[in-house]
């Protein structure tokens, strides 16, 4: 998974100023050396270099971890994008003759991801 989404990783997680590292380290995702390092790197991209170089040596109970230490931290929109949720935020609804037109928001517009998704389907318009 990080193989996959590696450059929106590289761009889009927040490892310096969330507090991610030390949940990670709290959680016994990463230890106090690996934490030390990335935390030492002097720009935010290195240090999510850095980071991402660490998980991809984790098992799969390790990563899981890390996916809910991206929630705690304030970074839920990065989990939803590498494993491929799509929550939407509906702001209104109109129905009209068995149609429903569904307006949201979009949670990501920094990667140019749509999110006027609703249950998996890609547009706006939806037939009850």
């Amino acid at each position: 998974m990080i193989r996959e989404h590696f450059v929106f990783l590289l761009e889009t997680l927040d490892v310096k100023f969330t507090g991610l590292v030390g949940r990670l380290y709290a959680g016994h995702v990463v230890s106090a050396d690996e934490a030390e390092d990335v935390s030492a790197e002097a720009t935010l991209f290195r240090a999510n270099e850095k980071l991402l170089s660490v998980l991809s040596r984790k098992s799969p109970q390790q990563f899981q971890l890390f996916l809910d230490a991206l929630d705690d931290c304030g970074q839920r929109h990065v989990r939803d994008v590498i494993t491929d949720r799509r929550p939407g935020k509906v702001v209104s609804v109109f129905t009209h003759v068995g149609v429903a037109t569904v307006i949201c928001v979009c949670v990501c517009a920094r990667v140019g991801l749509c999110r006027n998704t609703l249950l998996g389907m890609s547009h706006t318009v939806l037939r009850l």
